[in-house]
């Protein structure tokens, strides 16, 4: 069993439709996926059920609103439990608090600028939609892309410092952290979406079925891409 955590409030999670992800994870790691809230976390449940593979959800409410940094069941399970894990933007913001890095908004918006998502922190620059992302060091993630990939972007944040123990793996024009991987740990974490389906653009898709053999070799089982 895989496990997709949203990384939102519990007030969020209970009114969010994670259908369509869950069927795509389903079908790019051929077997079944748990979808739990951050807050449902514990060692014992864990230890009990022993996923080999977790992505952690996208988010758009602020850290210091709720205790997504401070549960303590989830902050062992992306810090010491040892399972091959990945998240998407919010879910990689997660993961860099909680090993010492900084994330901080991108800029505010120059006069020249664009809003691509006036709903969403207004007055901030994003990358949104379709983006170009350069790969900038060899790692299985990318097996098989090249570079540039085309990637679903939907973000004002960005990683400022990179925690002690993490390599860079790519790159955008205006976000420098788009893609890192711990460098003992099988622990991933991309600024981009790859759990978006976008007709067209396959690439997130393919990232995912990298990561989903990276975490089969871990756990030791096959794995059977559908991409």
């Amino acid at each position: 069993m895989i496990w997709y955590i949203v990384t939102e409030t519990r007030a969020k999670y209970d009114n969010m439709d994670s259908h369509t992800v869950k069927h795509d994870l389903e079908e790019l790691s051929g077997d079944l996926c748990l979808v739990l809230n951050y807050s449902q976390v514990t060692r014992e449940f864990v230890d009990e059920v022993r996923p080999w593979a977790i992505c952690h959800s996208g988010k758009s409410t602020p850290f210091e609103e709720y205790d997504v940094l401070e549960h303590q069941g989830y902050r062992w399970l992306i810090t010491a439990s040892g399972i091959p894990q990945i998240g998407f933007c919010g879910g990689k913001n997660i993961i860099i608090e909680m090993f010492g890095g900084a994330v901080e908004k991108m800029r505010p918006l120059r006069p020249d600028d664009p809003d691509l998502a006036p709903q969403y922190r207004p007055g901030w620059f994003k990358e949104w939609g379709i983006w170009p992302v350069q790969i900038i060091a060899e790692d299985p993630l990318f097996a098989g892309l090249s570079s540039p990939i085309h990637v679903w972007e939907m973000h004002c944040g960005e990683t400022t410092k990179v925690p002690d123990g993490f390599r860079l793996l790519a790159s955008s024009a205006d976000c420098r952290v788009q893609a890192l991987v711990h460098e003992e740990l099988p622990l991933y974490g991309t600024q981009f979406h790859p759990e978006k389906r976008q007709e067209g653009y396959p690439d997130g898709f393919r990232v995912l079925a990298n990561f989903f053999a990276i975490a089969s070799e871990h756990a030791g089982r096959p794995h059977h891409s559908t991409v």
